[in-house]
């Protein structure tokens, strides 16, 4: 009895060792590799976007100086307005450097769109020093500015305040006999 306890005893021992299963040393690499990959892959993506958004900080801070730039023009007087002969001066905004270039075109012959009474103006800003190439390109910003005009436009404006309905009438026909 004693030697078929001893045989059942070993029986089992060898039994469990066989049926104990772990990772062998080249598929724990392996795993590792294919993790390590995973790893590279993804901080690649956090410097890709890092960097655009660099890039779009970049972009809405130019876009800024420009949308500033064409309000001054804006509230200037309609003969101020005119493209600086000396370059203007770098801007610097939230730490970047910034060059801007206006242009006004106030002349019909040039084939730009202005004339004596209608000016366009184009304000670009490039960013300098800036991330990725792609940051490098200008901002553009373009509007078409009138000269002040009185006369039947301006009553038309108004009267078409006017409540009365027949007070408009009178205006219109008032303004198409001048």
């Amino acid at each position: 009895m004693k030697r078929l306890y001893k045989q059942s005893q070993s029986s089992k021992a060898a039994a469990g060792n066989s049926a104990q299963q772990g990772f062998t040393l080249l598929e724990i690499m392996i795993a590792l590799v294919l993790m390590m990959i995973v790893t590279l892959g993804a901080a690649a993506l956090f410097e890709y976007a890092i960097n655009y958004n660099s890039g779009a900080n970049d972009r809405t801070l130019a876009h800024a100086i420009a949308q500033q730039r064409m309000e001054y023009l804006r509230r200037a007087a309609f003969v101020d307005v005119v493209t600086p002969t000396q370059p203007e001066p770098v801007i610097i905004s939230g730490g970047r450097k910034y060059n801007i270039v206006t242009t006004v075109c106030d002349d019909a012959a040039a084939g730009c769109g202005g004339s004596a009474t209608l000016k366009r103006i184009s304000i670009d800003i490039t960013p300098q020093g800036a991330g990725p190439n792609w940051v490098h390109g200008s901002v553009h910003i373009e509007t078409l500015r009138a000269a002040s005009t009185t006369g039947s436009i301006i009553k038309l404006v108004q009267c078409s305040r006017a409540a009365k309905p027949e007070v408009i009438r009178a205006c219109r026909c008032a303004a198409r006999a001048q």
